[in-house]
């Protein structure tokens, strides 16, 4: 029974158990209290006083009868008076949330609630006025039931829920009031009975309304709040954000971005992120002076609002506070690298707080600095936020329109046999793009795999060209380790070649010796089925990465290239000179072929020839030249 009705005397008005509440309240105890009257009038009539033996006697059954219907009634219209009053005198915190909310001023600027609540005086106060007169009151009282119906109905879905039923009671008690005027228990019961019901039926259908409206606000309520939270880690997401950046003139928002919380979570999993986000929320939690809130836009990153009278220094005290914050997963510590950048939002048209993200974010990952501020000092950054989105979508329209032209570098042997490097540069508005300045965003965008089939088909094209001249030239092209990840790689390009007419024998695929490649199922696989269709495989940039000696038993490789870093100095430096000896000496064993990159002099060409190297490649031998436009 307590967890129905509730423990103390504000428990839950409108919130829940509602409908037992109001079976009980209103109809059940009324009756109770009138049955008890009435034993009380037929058994112990000597306990009543003579005034109100009226209200105990058996023998008025028209009284009776309309009494136990003011019962009901009046528990169910007066109870919200009595509720609210007690809850304002005796509820501090209640009665400081009315004082306050009255003291802002906010009512002032609900001009509908305040229309609506001076139609209802108004209607009120006239019909006083009406009851007074004799030749109105009939007509005016026939009209005014169905007018306040309508204004109460339309109120319960607009307005308060409290203060609608506080004035209905009011407007009851007026009605009640001045309808004693003219009908008694006396004159006409029926007329006041039939009057009773009808202002109790409705009472019930406006308390349901009521409750109905209240359940259906509060859904709305936690359906908004959900929406507005990230449901792993529970911290308002971007959403939030924007609701909270609506009101305000300028807010000063700082982008943390974890670069390499993405590669713990693969190992630890999505519990150590949301562990990581959460421990950082709470921590920073603790300077509220300094951080107003935080955020979680997803990904790896979360979002600060930091101070706006002090926005360098909180920015300063945020990076300070990440890098001494000491996280841990299970006993491990994690070591979290750090990227912030910040600047100052101004919320207004055509300002969307999603985009303004996603710029931050953009400039975290673009900056050298662990902390960049895109605002006035750094106003050459803001400047290239455009020119990097312009470049992205140019980048973008160049691979769906295959604008990719191929330039061929000579690889010449010590024998006098050549082939040919295939080099790849994008064509963007008539200007040539250099791998240094789109491969990172290739990559970034997903879209090696796309980019390497293009230079893979027009570097068939351009073979079939030369057959059709009888000219015969073998080339060599690149594979990116992000292109060789993809399923299915190796039987598109068998399929390209096979659409050309182009056999093995006129190509080479080199390869970047990465980890990457030698640990994923879909590498090795479609390297093996390359190998297998008699395409020749190259290792490219051999000795700078990964322990490519250990790695030389996995790919099946015909070719090791020489990165140019052990080349340049060969000629002096005898470190170098061992390092190329050793990969020639490997090479020799394995009946591998050797490629030096970066050969520059005849002096370098001799020397290498001498040590072993088959081929070389570099501006002594030749310059890249365009292939076809």
């Amino acid at each position: 029974m307590l967890k129905i009705y509730g423990t103390k005397w504000s428990a839950g008005y409108l919130k829940q158990h509602s409908v037992p509440r109001l079976i009980t309240m209103s109809l059940l105890c009324p009756l109770f209290s009138k049955m008890i009257m009435l034993l009380i009038g037929h058994y112990r009539p000597d306990w009543v006083p003579g005034d109100i033996g009226l209200y105990f006697s058996t023998e008025k059954y028209d009284f009776n009868m309309t009494n136990m219907l003011f019962l009901p009634l009046s528990a169910l219209v007066f109870f919200p008076v009595f509720y609210n009053a007690n809850r304002f005198i005796f509820s501090h915190s209640a009665r400081r949330q009315s004082l306050n909310w009255l003291r802002s001023g906010k009512w002032l600027s609900q001009s509908r609630a305040l229309m609506w609540i001076g139609a209802i005086i108004t209607v009120n106060v006239a019909y006083f006025l009406f009851s007074q007169s004799n030749a109105y009151q009939h007509y005016f009282t026939g009209a005014i039931y169905p007018l306040l119906f309508l204004l109460f109905v339309y109120a319960i879905h607009r307005h308060s829920l409290h203060t609608v039923m506080i004035l209905w009671s009011l407007t009851v008690y007026i009605l009640l009031l001045c309808i004693g005027d003219y009908v008694t228990p006396t004159n006409d019961v029926n007329l006041i009975t039939s009057l009773m019901s009808v202002v109790t039926v409705f009472s019930l259908a406006l308390q349901y309304l009521a409750i109905t409206q209240y359940r259906y606000r509060t859904a709305t309520y936690q359906l908004a709040s959900h929406n507005e939270n990230n449901p792993d880690t529970g911290l308002p997401n971007n959403r939030a954000l924007t609701f909270y950046c609506q009101d305000k003139s300028h807010v000063t928002l700082c982008l943390v971005d974890m670069t390499n919380l993405y590669l713990l979570g693969k190992y630890y999993g999505p519990k150590m992120i949301i562990h990581v986000k959460q421990h950082i929320a709470l921590a920073l939690a603790q300077y509220k002076e300094w951080f107003k809130g935080v955020y979680d836009p997803l990904n790896n990153q979360l979002i600060v609002v930091i101070s706006d009278d002090y926005p360098v220094v909180s920015a300063q005290k945020l990076k300070d506070t990440l890098r001494h914050m000491n996280l841990t997963w299970k006993d491990s510590a994690l070591n979290l690298n750090y990227r912030l950048a910040w600047a100052v939002l101004h919320p207004g048209p055509g300002i969307h707080v999603d985009n303004f993200i996603h710029q931050l974010a953009f400039m975290a990952r673009d900056t050298e600095k662990n902390i960049v501020n895109i605002d006035g000092s750094d106003a050459s950054l803001t400047n290239n936020i455009s020119h990097l989105q312009s470049t992205l979508s140019n980048i973008n329209n160049a691979l769906f329109n295959k604008h990719v032209l191929l330039y061929k570098q000579p690889i010449k042997g010590k024998d006098g046999d050549c082939y040919y490097e295939i080099l790849a540069r994008l064509e963007i508005n008539g200007e040539t793009i250099m791998p240094n300045v789109f491969l990172p965003i290739i990559t970034e965008i997903n879209c090696c795999a796309a980019f390497d089939l293009i230079v893979i088909e027009k570097s068939a094209q351009y073979i079939q060209a030369n057959h059709q001249r009888n000219v015969d030239e073998k080339l060599s092209i690149n594979l990116m380790p992000a292109s060789l990840n993809a399923s299915g790689l190796a039987r598109k390009i068998l399929a390209i070649f096979d659409r050309y007419g182009v056999g093995p024998e006129n190509a080479i695929f080199e390869i970047t010796e990465d980890q990457a490649v030698t640990d994923s199922e879909n590498a090795v696989s479609n390297l093996d089925l390359l190998a297998k269709s008699g395409f020749k495989l190259a290792i490219d940039d051999f000795g700078v990465r990964h322990s490519n000696f250990e790695r030389l038993s996995v790919l099946r490789a015909d070719i090791l290239k020489i990165d140019g870093l052990f080349i340049k100095n060969i000629i002096t430096d005898p470190i170098n000179h061992k390092i190329v000896a050793s990969i020639c000496d490997i090479a020799r064993l394995k009946t591998m072929s050797v490629v030096a990159e970066f050969v520059e002099t005849a002096e370098q060409y001799e020397h290498l020839c001498q040590m072993g190297v088959h081929y070389c490649q570099g501006y002594y031998i030749g310059k890249p030249e365009l292939c076809f436009r």
